[in-house]
Parts: C-alpha cells; structure tokens; sequence
C-alpha cells in the first residue's frame, strides 16, 4: 500500500536518523555517561522487607559515626512533605496525595525507608546496614479483585488535598461511571447476550538502560538535575511541588533515554530523594538503580475486566457494559490509566447504549504508573478477544463483524478520558483490515494441521483491530481537560550560513523524535533536512513548555509547533527576499535552501545569501516561535494479523507470521513508523506469552526483578513480518500526519489470543498464554 503526498520533498521519505551515528560510535551520552561532578556523593535507599508495616523507631546512631557518610535521612528528617509524582494541571482540582519523599508507614516491600549520601557507593551500601528499624507488621493485601472486598486489609486510611482528607473506602483511591444512551434497554433489544471475564496481569516497561539522577544544589537554594524524563517540564513542575522550591529554581537537562515506554512520564521517587540529599549536604549527588529497584517503581497496570456485550442477528451491537478494576499498587498517580481506558473503550466500536463502570484499586505492591498504551491495551485484550467470541456465537466472520461495527469518519473518539474527546476526520480501519486478509490468508485460516508428520502442532490465524489518540487536545470540547495539558512549544533560529537551530523539549527515546523535529522543520521553512541542527544542549530554562513526549503526541502535537515556528521563519526570508529581488511576496518559494521565483524557478538566491544580505543591513536575526495546543486527539489507528503454530504436548506457542498495518496519516519518517509497528508487535508479543511481574504471595516482593527471570521476548521470537501503512491525510496534523507510538501494540495480544484459540478450540481469558494454562485447557495436564 503506498505512501500518500508523494510532492513533499522532506517528509514521509525515507530520510537518515540525525542521531544514529553518534549512537553508533558510542558517542551519545545517556544519564550513566555522565562524568561525576566535583565532590560528589552517592546516594543509597533503604527499603522495607515487608508489604505492610508501621516504622516504630530508626536508630541511625552507627551511620553518622561512619567515615565517609555525609548525611542520612529519615522520615522524621523530612517531616510532612508530600512526594508529588504527578500535578494536577488545575490548582483548583488538585490530585490528591498520598505519599511521603520517606515514608512512617511502608506499603510494600521495596518501600523507602531511609537514605543516605556517601563519598562512594561502597561506603553508602555499608551505611545502609548501619541502620536498626524497629517495624510493627501490619495486615497486606496483594491482589486487586481481592483488595476492593469490604473485609480486606486497607492499604490506606486516607489521603489528602490541601484543603482535605479524603476517606479511603474499599481501598477504591476513585471509581468512575460513563454512559451514552441506555445500556439497560439496549440489551433488551439484543437478540443475543455475551458476558465475559478477563484478566491482564502487570508488565512492566524494561527499558535498556537503568534509572539515574545526578543532581547538584545552585548557589540561589535551587537544584540542577540531569536524568530521565519525558518531559522537563513536568519532571520541573513535580520536582518543584515536591521540594518546595520555585519553579524558577528547578533546572531540568533534557538527556538521551536508553528507552522509556512511559516509565519517565511520572516522577521516580529516587529522583526526589537524591534532590534532597543534594540540598541538605551542598553536594552534588547521584543515584542509580540497579535492576531490581528499577521494578519498585512503574509498570503497566494489571486489569480485571468484565464485558457484556448485546448484538442483533446481523451482527450490530446494541449494548456494551465494561466493569474494571485497575490495580494501582501502594501508591497512586492519580486514575489517568482508568480515565483513559473509559475513552478508548467508549470509542471502539459503534454503539448507541454504553456503560463503563470502573474502580483503581490500592494494593501492597509496587506503585505502577504509565506503560505503552496505558489502559488501552488492557481494554483491546478484552474487547477484541470479545469481537471473536460474538462473531463465533452468532455465525459472522470476524472480519465481518468488525467491518460493520467499527468506529470510522464523523463518529466521537475520547482520546484521553471522558473530558478529551473529538470527531474522527481520518480513518482507514477497513483498507487496513482487508489488506491484512489478503496478506496472511485468511480464508485458509480453518487449515490447522501444518506438518502432516506433526499432527500435534495446531495452526491457528488471529487478527484484532486497535486504535490510539494522538495527543492530549481537549480542544474540541471547547474547556480545558480536569486532568489533562496539551500543548508544545519550538523555537527556531536561522544561522547566517542557511541552517537553523531546532530547539524543543522533545524527549528522545530511540523512536525518532529528533527525526520528526527535523523533517517538519526542513518542509516547513524549505531547507535540506541537512541545514536543520537539533540543539543538544537544552533544558526547562532555555526550551518553551511541552506535556512530554507520551500519549502518542509527539509527532502530532509537537509536530504542529515545529510547523508553524517554521512557517513564521519561511514568512520572514520571503520578506527579506522581497525586498532584495523587489518581487512581490506572494510570487516566491522556498525549497531545498533556496527562495525562488514560482514562475521561473531558476531565478532567485539561497536562503544563506537572503540572511547574509540581511545581517549586513542590521535587519536582525530570524527565528520563529510557536506554543499552541493541537485542534484535536485523532486516533491512529492499526490492525495486526498473526499466524501461531501451538505444540499441544509441550504448550508452546511460536508466532510465525505477522501482518501489522497502520493508518498514521502522512508518515513522517516511513522507517520510523516500521520501527514502532515492530516494536510494538514486539512488546505486545511478551505482554501476550511471557511477561508478567511476579508476586510472591506471601509478602508480595517481586520474584523476578530482573531481566533473566523477566521473560521477555528476544530476537529469535520475532516472527516473518510485513507492515504496511494506508493512504489517509489527517487535516489537523502536521502535514496530514497522526501518532503511532501506542497504537502499534495495543491489538497485538488479543490477535494472538485469538490466534491460539482459532488454533486448539478453547479460549484462554488470561496473559500471559503459558505453556502451562494451554495444557490446561486442551486436558493435558
């Protein structure tokens, strides 16, 4: 399937990343490249071994006699200040809080205790053991389904806003409702009715590189801080709330991420601890996690989903109900994750008479937060396995059912929750899914013996449908989220010699934000993608304010404000050129560095010389600004279709064929887009067979907090691949362009599901898909 707009002369082509050679060569420093500053120290958590207790007294006497510790510190030491991972956009509608920089109460085991700077990491881990803390154990609970019971233990009492104490009631930190229609006599007017439970278990995000923090306090009582974050400026805004400090006394340094998959949007909790240190001892100071403490802090959320679902005869949804729980585990962000779930299943499919009813629930676990998709692949794990079985019940192809049913051009999409919401203006679900048919074959999909030496091994072909927004933008709601920002800002200076400097907070993460930066930026102005310069050296005081690189905004939100910093930049060299050739405005262009003629192209000048005559004239400098939020939240949108081979003696299923199509709108980086659809098909392939963060059910620490008991995927799993994209335009991006970061996992579990179930006749409502509950269901074990 082609690439639409073939006149663009920068984007969607296949263009070199700007940073791959720097990588390559080991050039590119990430947080651990930093060199150590002067008089550094290092800084050390204590943690609780327990998943519920009450700190009755900490003896800290034998690590202030160590030589080498240069401070330690305790709750008692801090007093009451909140720890803010997450700030609400309105002062008036605050998200509540509910944890300390150290805690007096530990939730779970890994919870933070005490900490300590010392001269060497040696020296700090000595310290640690120093310390004597006396606990009172208190009742844990580490399953949510369990922990929303009236008779469980209670995670917390309360928590807090800075007007009140909110009640904690069922270990419920909010339940949400939103209907369209009425569910109740939808379902009476439904010739059938389908229920069905599912569960999603806690992946976690396993980025390459491990978190760390190098920090150091400024002569005016502020702090600089070089780490992990998609976004400075939220990272500013938390660390601020946090420490309480000004925001004009946060600086935030924008670094390459070794990988982020969402678990830099929220504030890490040791990043705050090492802030303090640094204040307290007028030191520079640096953390960093190893792998295990990587996995107190973040993950995607496990899921408890009920679905009832009525259809007619011919297979048009009447009805659809969706209960949730959503563990949160011991402390919470806020209920972004169930917010978002809300929308996206409200938007799935066509359907007059909806209800989702959900719960974010409190546990003794680590605290998750943001994951890939953040709620949606939970919900597409459900919904699409659902679309499967209703099309089974009723006699439809599956195909059939999600081509009459789909969600398509005019109809609502909430992007981020039941507040952020906009009307589909570019879709391209139905070229996508009859692509992927023809693709993989699927009239043969009833073929399910492919060795005839092998009858044990089953065959089976699945495929699911799944969308995602691009951005935050509330716009078309006309008032702004109760929960969300959206808006980006870039700045662009033009150099005397034809280049201009790109300057955004774009957090790159391997995906290619750069790229994108810099494409828009050349087709914007008319340069070679060679003039654009990305500024390297940028931080919260220097970058205008952006959400962050998430929610698959980037390209869309940004994106827009590159384009219209350099179309600002394009108007002032064709006014320069006016002058110095006397031709009215209106009759140039610019392309490939030069401004010319329209009507006769070869006539005109170089972009460099337009600006060399102009800084001889004192005309100035041209650069252009932009800070403005997106139009809208338009869901990209993406089908995957696999083929699995099952072994019904061992249980293993082996993905050996994948078909994953997306509708990005204008491709910006077609090489970058293939790159996340094969990550996502990645990501999505262990959140369906492997992953899963493993608690021990007796106190609850993770059993395998590392990437060796971590089962994830690796390159040998990876199965034949195509993707492709369709031919669609998206009038609000930039250049037609939408997201696909997210998008490109969220069906990818259910298709595999689907997939199994096609192969062996019994459906698994559960991930991962085990060996072990494959044997299960066929009785083999």
């Amino acid at each position: 399937m082609s690439i639409i707009n073939k006149d663009f002369n920068i984007v969607a082509r296949r263009n070199p990343r700007i940073e791959a050679k720097e990588k390559a060569t080991g050039k590119t420093l990430f947080a651990g490249d930093l060199p150590n500053l002067p008089n550094m120290l290092y800084c050390k958590i204590l943690r609780s071994p327990y998943p519920h207790a009450r700190i009755l007294k900490i003896d800290t006497s034998r690590v202030k006699a160590l030589d080498g510790v240069k401070a330690v510190i305790t709750h008692d030491d801090i007093g009451g200040q909140f720890l803010h991972r997450a700030i609400s956009p309105h002062p008036s509608k605050p998200r509540p809080w509910d944890s300390y920089i150290l805690e007096k109460e530990v939730r779970y085991v890994g919870d933070r205790v005490a900490a300590v700077a010392a001269v060497s990491p040696h020296i700090a881990e000595q310290a640690l053991r120093l310390i004597e803390v006396e606990y009172e154990q208190l009742p844990a609970v580490f399953d949510p389904e369990q922990a929303i019971k009236p008779d469980a233990p209670k995670v917390h009492e309360y928590n807090y806003t800075p007007e009140q104490r909110i009640v904690i009631e069922n270990n419920v930190v909010a339940p949400l409702e939103m209907s369209r229609g009425n569910v109740d006599e939808g379902f009476k007017d439904a010739d059938f009715i389908i229920e069905n439970h599912y569960r999603t278990d806690h992946q976690f995000n396993s980025p390459m590189a491990r978190p760390v923090c190098l920090c150091r306090p400024l002569s005016n009582g502020g702090i600089e801080v070089w780490g992990q974050s998609q976004g400075i400026h939220w990272t500013r805004m938390c660390l601020s709330a946090s420490l309480g400090l000004p925001l004009s006394k946060v600086k935030i340094h924008r670094l390459p991420l070794g990988g982020a998959f969402g678990l830099y949007i929220y504030l890490r909790f040791s990043d705050v601890i090492c802030c303090f240190l640094a204040m307290k001892t007028g030191h520079p100071v640096k953390n960093e996690e190893n792998r295990e403490e990587m996995y107190y802090d973040g993950g995607r959320h496990p899921a408890v989903m009920r679905i009832k679902t009525g259809v007619k005869k011919d297979g048009l949804i009447t009805a659809m109900y969706m209960h949730m729980i959503d563990g949160v585990g011991a402390y919470s962000s806020g209920t972004a994750t169930l917010k978002l779930a809300c929308g996206f299943f409200m938007s799935f499919y066509r359907c007059p008479n909806m209800h989702f009813e959900g719960y974010t629930i409190y546990t003794n676990t680590p605290p998750l937060g943001s994951c890939r998709g953040a709620g949606n692949p939970e919900m597409t794990f459900a919904t699409e396995q659902q679309a499967d079985i209703i099309a089974e019940k009723i006699g439809m192809d599956p195909l059939e059912f999600r081509l009459k049913n789909h969600v398509g051009i005019g109809d609502t999409y909430y992007g981020q929750g039941p507040d952020i919401y906009c009307k589909i203006k570019s879709c391209g679900t139905e070229e996508l899914i009859l692509e992927g048919a023809k693709r993989i074959g699927w009239n043969t999909r009833d073929n399910h013996i492919p060795y005839k030496n092998k009858p044990w091994i089953k065959r089976g072909i699945g495929m699911a449908y799944g969308h995602h927004t691009s951005g935050t933008s509330s716009a078309e709601s006309k008032k702004p989220s109760s929960f969300m920002i959206d808006y980006s800002g870039a700045i662009i200076k033009m150099n005397e010699d034809g280049t201009a400097n790109v300057i955004t907070p774009s957090a790159e993460s391997g995906t290619g934000a750069f790229m994108t930066d810099a494409a828009i930026a050349a087709e914007a102005i008319g340069l070679r993608l060679q003039d654009i310069v990305i500024s390297s050296s940028v931080d919260s005081e220097i970058a205008l304010w952006d959400h962050g690189t998430m929610a698959s905004r980037h390209t869309f939100t940004m994106g827009n404000a590159v384009k219209e910093a350099g179309l600002r930049v394009k108007q002032s060299i064709l006014d320069w050129a006016g002058k110095i050739l006397s031709v009215p405005v209106d009759k140039l262009d610019t392309m490939d560095g030069r401004v010319f003629l329209i009507e006769k192209p070869s006539k005109g000048l170089t972009i460099a010389e337009v600006l060399q005559h102009g800084q001889s004239q004192s005309w100035g400098t041209i650069s252009g600004t932009a800070s403005l939020s997106s139009p809208s939240c338009p869901p990209h949108f993406v089908v995957t279709f696999v083929e699995v081979e099952v072994d019904t003696i061992t249980g293993e299923v082996k993905v050996t064929r994948a078909f994953h199509g997306a509708d990005v709108g204008t491709p910006i980086s077609p090489e970058a887009v293939r790159g996340q659809l094969m990550g996502g098909l990645h990501m999505g392939m262990g959140y369906a067979l492997s992953e899963s963060v493993v608690y021990d059910p007796e106190d609850g620490h993770v059993v395998n907090p590392n990437f060796v008991d971590y089962k994830l995927q690796t390159p040998l799993d990876m199965p034949e691949t195509e993707t492709f994209l369709t031919d669609t335009y998206e009038p609000d991006g930039p250049f037609g362009a939408k997201g696909i970061g997210e998008g490109a996992m969220n069906p990818v579990p259910a298709a595999i599901f689907n997939a199994v179930a096609n192969a062996i006749g019994v459906r698994i409502f559960s991930s991962p898909i085990t060996p072990e509950k494959i044997l299960r269901a066929i009785g083999n074990m």
